[in-house]
Formats: structure tokens, sequence, C-alpha cells
């Protein structure tokens, strides 16, 4: 692969007390090199004139944080390389790198922004600080071949024998990295056009920091300020009267919701998420409206249109986008220089939209929707809690707004949640709720979106599948909206629970298929695996071995328990707790071990888990009828 005219060469390093290792792999011609300082050998020069050549541009995983300063001190470090022994600098590197995960940066940050040579973080680029996952994680969720985790103890010597099978385990991480690499690459595209557009590096920059890169730009180039000048710069902080951010276009017709206006108006509140939480009952559902959002407490139910009753999703459109460019609502510490700037970004999208722009358009996107986020970040020069609570509270105060007006005319709310309504309206007043969201929309200045659907299958608020109108007659999966447990496709970086599980739900409730038939007829044995990650305070057991904390498994008939239990000073084993209660399973880190489609699945287990999910929502409208 080529990134800006440079050969991309993915990296990783391991340090031990006597031990430093990198490998390096060139994308482009595979070959693979190994660079040691150890007893055995001193390649510490060697991989400082390696890393210094130019057209290379060296990729990993966490890298800017951890590998780029080791390696920006080895070439620090250079002639002190040369006439140093081997002990002497893995000790100073094994120092330096407890520095780095203990997290003390003001002792390594010149080794952190040294720009020696030109880098992309893979983990930087993908998730912002608060959301990072683990490259063993991101094996298993990309299906890697190997997930392999070195179950030595990174802070004792290594000793002789040991280095191969350490440096199997390095190339492995690297293997994965080059793997994850080409996968982001529609990730890469966007930021290079994002570089060519606005002349900003971002390559490794996440989403909503990019984001917030181009509003940064954009405020300094239309106030003619400089960085300095904003950086620092804070809205007032601590306790918010909602009678001072509630709009005065907010108002209900009921007695119930006009009695949580007036009592919502006399409280003043901590602006963190949990500032205030009340629950109450509309039209039977019950609603919770706090600082963070609106939304029902929902049980498993299912909806299904008729003659009587149609299924629609009514979405605000950019919600909080629209809410702070219709209302003005911006940092007072940037002045109204900044909702200028923002609105601008919006149009400039709108239009990049129109003419096909996909660079700028997504750009732009992740400009408007990572500001509310960084808005309540105390850290960024945007922060402001008294703007973002004007947009959450109003936000969902108008969206109960239409609620109301909606259940006025006869329809049933099944869900509230952010920014968008599910329902059930009565055909015979189609015209009506048309209406009522014309009115509504001119009332709040946003606009509505309406989805329509022929099924609606809800577990929970945020669990649920809903059959899009067409589906039935064309079986277009486009048309399955999946969210939560019913999700039957692996994200990279999230959770994986076994996707044959979600897969027979779907099928039996959009398809009509038996769970049997989608359990049993799977050849793919990624539908039947799941994994499971411990704390390195706890020991793992497999079949009387104690194993590595990081596995990928299936649930197997007449199979091994996996256990979790505490290990003492002298060896004993104790307080052991089974990882998947009442079922034994065969461990798969390495899929290159599976010749054949295994003839010991427990079919049964999976069977039972999805219908354990159905049975919820057939035991209820079992109760319906009783």
């Amino acid at each position: 692969m080529l990134i800006k005219n440079n050969i991309v060469y993915v990296y990783d390093i391991e340090i031990f007390p006597n031990l430093f290792h990198c490998t390096v792999k060139n994308t482009e011609t595979k070959k693979i090199y190994l660079f040691e300082i150890s007893e055995r050998k001193n390649q510490g020069l060697e991989l400082v004139k390696f890393f210094l050549e130019k057209d290379k541009l060296f990729c990993g995983y966490n890298n800017i944080h951890y590998d780029n300063p080791i390696i920006n001190y080895l070439i620090d470090k250079s002639q002190y390389i040369e006439t140093s022994q081997w002990y002497d600098i893995c000790n100073g590197l094994y120092k330096l790198s407890n520095t780095i995960i203990n997290g003390d940066i003001s002792k390594w940050k010149q080794w952190k922004y040294a720009k020696n040579f030109l880098t992309l973080d893979l983990l930087t680029m993908l998730y912002s600080s608060k959301l990072r996952v683990g490259l063993k994680e991101m094996q298993i969720t990309m299906k890697f071949h190997n997930v392999q985790e070195y179950d030595g103890d990174f802070n004792k010597p290594i000793s002789i024998n040991e280095i191969q099978k350490l440096i199997h385990y390095n190339i492995n991480d690297v293997e994965s990295t080059e793997e994850l690499l080409y996968r982001c690459k529609e990730d890469i595209d966007l930021r290079l056009g994002i570089e060519k557009e606005y002349g900003v590096d971002v390559l490794s920059k996440d989403g909503m920091s990019i984001g917030m890169e181009i509003i940064k730009q954009k405020y300094l180039e239309k106030t003619h300020k400089r960085w300095e000048d904003i950086k620092d710069l804070r809205d007032v902080d601590g306790l918010i009267s909602l009678k001072d951010v509630i709009f005065d276009n907010i108002s209900y017709k009921t007695k119930q919701l006009q009695d949580i206006l007036i009592w919502l108006k006399t409280l003043i509140v901590d602006p963190g998420r949990k500032g205030l939480e009340k629950h109450f009952l509309l039209d039977g559902l019950e609603v919770s409206l706090g600082v963070g959002g609106i939304h029902s407490v929902n049980t498993p139910s299912t909806f299904k249109e008729d003659e009587q009753w149609g299924i629609s999703d009514i979405d605000v459109a950019s919600l909080y986008p629209s809410l702070i460019c219709s209302y003005n609502l911006y940092p007072p510490q940037l002045g109204k220089e900044f909702i200028e700037v923002y609105s601008g970004i919006r149009e400039e999208r709108l239009q990049a939209k129109r003419e096909g722009n996909t660079v700028k358009n997504l750009t732009l996107k992740l400009s408007l929707n990572g500001l509310s986020g960084n808005l309540q970040n105390p850290y960024n020069f945007c922060y402001s809690p008294q703007t973002v609570m004007k947009i959450r509270m109003n936000g969902q105060l108008m969206l109960l707004m239409l609620a109301e007006s909606l259940i006025e005319i006869g329809c049933k709310i099944i869900q509230l949640n952010t920014d968008g309504i599910f329902l059930k309206y009565p055909k015979s007043k189609r015209q009506e709720f048309e209406e009522v969201m014309k009115t509504w929309e001119s009332k709040t200045k946003l606009v509505l979106e309406e989805d329509k659907y022929e099924a609606f299958y809800q577990y929970a608020i945020n669990d649920y599948l809903a059959i899009s109108k067409g589906y039935s007659e064309s079986k277009n999966p486009k048309l399955l909206k999946k969210k939560g447990l019913f999700i039957d496709k692996v994200s990279l970086g999230k959770g994986m629970q076994p996707m044959i599980i979600p897969k027979a739900i779907n099928n039996y409730f959009a398809n009509n298929i038996p769970v049997e038939d989608t359990v049993y007829n799977s050849k793919d044995i990624n539908d039947f695996i799941t994994y499971q990650k411990v704390n390195k305070k706890f020991n793992i057991e497999y079949n009387g071995e104690l194993i590595t904390n990081t596995n990928r498994y299936y649930v197997s008939k007449n199979a091994p328990y996996l256990y979790k239990c505490e290990v003492d000073q002298n060896g004993n084993r104790s307080r052991y707790i089974t990882m998947l209660k009442g079922q034994g399973v065969i461990i798969v880190n390495n899929l290159d071990n599976i010749k054949d489609f295994p003839k010991d699945i427990n079919y049964n287990y999976y069977i039972k888990e999805a219908k354990k999910i159905i049975n919820k929502f057939e035991c209820v409208q079992l109760t319906l009828f009783e």
C-alpha cells in the first residue's frame, strides 16, 4: 500500500528488561524485517537507519502513544547506542516503556511529539480516547485467523529459549495490523481527501477530532485569531437553572405535561448526565426524561401493519445541528462569529451533498455532529455546559410536544428515543397525522423524516428489528433495520455474540423460518464463535491448564469447561468460576487448526439461546389475548 507516495510499513515492538524487539513488514513487497537488541545481537543502529530512510510511512496500532516514542528515543540516543552495551540500552528502553505505561507524559513527551518519520496510528484513527479497544479484540472481531496473546511476563527477563516464541507473537500482531490497515482503506482515503481539501493533517485522527479541527480552522479564519488566543477559553461551569435554558416555544396541552414543564423550570441541576431523571407514564408508556436525553422504557412487544394501523418511525433530521443553527446556540466565549461559522459549515455540507462531493459531505458531517460532544468536554475550547443543556433539554421537550399531539389524534407511541418516535397511527387519520407533523415543524423550526414499516419487533429501547415496507415482496435485506441484540453482523472492535443467534431470530421473525433450520444449515464456524476477555487479576484454566486471558471459542458437546480462578504465590488455584455456565467449549484462537467444519457443535445451546429471546415476545403476545 502507498499513502502520500510513501510505502507503508506496518510495525510493532516488544520490550523486556533484557530484550527489545521490533517487527516491520513492507506492505508492497511483503518482506518482514526483524530488529533485536539483546545478548544475542544489537541491531539498534540498523533500526535507526531504517526508520530515517525516506519514502516510508510507518503504521501501527497505538503506536503514537507507545511505539513511536520508543523509536524516537532510539533515534535521539543513536550515539549512545553506538557506544553502549546491549543490557544498558535494554534497561533504558524498559524504564521508558514503564514510564509511558504509567502515564507521566512530562517525562517522555519530547519523544512522543518528535517528527522523525511519517506515521499512521490505526487506533487513534478509529476510536476516540474513551472508546479504544485492544488489538486482540480487534483481531477477534475482524475474524483474524490467529488470536495470539503472549503468556509471558513482560516485567521479567526473557530467556533466550523464549525469544523465538516472542518473535512469532510479534509477527502475528504485525500481520493482524496489516489486515486491519486494508480494512480501513475507506477511512484512510477520506482522511487523505480531507487533507487535500482543507490542508490539515488528520491521518491519525478519529472522526470527532477531525470535525473539531475543521471547525477550529474555519473559526480562526473568520475571526483572524490565533490558536493561542482561543485554546484555553471555556464557558462558566457550575449549576444551571432550567428556566434559563428552556425555550419560550415549549408548551403543552395536557395538564400532566404542563405540570412537568412548570416543575422543570423550578430546578437547578448539574450539567452532568445524571443531573436529572424524571419517570412518568405517557398514554400508558413509561418515559424517562433527563439531562442526557429522553427515552421510553420498553419491554418485548410486536407490532404489525394491518388495514387499520400503519407503523412509522419519525426522526428529527440532524436534531442537534438543527437546534444549534435554528436557535443560534453557541459557546458564549467564542461569540456570534462561531454560529456564523457553524451555520456556514452546514450550508456547505448540504451543497456538497447535492453536488455528490462525498469527501466534503462526510467531512463536514463529522464537524456538525462532533460539536455537541465537545460542548461538554472541559478540555475543549468549545466547552459550554449551558449551551449543551439548551440543546438537550429543548430537543427532548420538543419531541415530547410531538408525541402529545400524535396521541391526541389517536396514535399509539411505541417508543421515544432522543431524536425520534416509533408509533402506530390510524390509517383513517393519515391526513391529520401529516398535518400534526407540519404544524410541529413550523413551531419548532425543525424538519421531520418518516420511514414506514410492515412490522416492528422490540425487545428493549435499543434492541429491535424493524421490517421496512416492501420487504415481504422483495426480501431485500437492506429493508431490515437491526439494533442491539438483533444485529447479525460483527462490527470492528465491538463485542461479539455468536452471530447464529441473531441470524436465527431475524430469520424467524422476518422470513418465518424455524430457528432450527437456520442453526443447522449454517456451515460457517464464525457464526458459532464468541470470545471473552478476562481481567489480568484472574487466571484462566482450560482442561487443567492455565491459558491466556483472551479466548475465542464455540460451545461444544462433551467439551471441557472454561474457568477463571485465582492463583496464590505458591501456585495453588481457588475460587473457580465457570465462564459459560453449564457449557463446555472448544477454544479456537487459531482458526487454521480447524480443517473441517466441526461435528461437535452444541446446536441445542444456540437454538435455546435464540428461543429465549423469541419466547419473550410470544409470551407477551399470549398474555394480551388471555
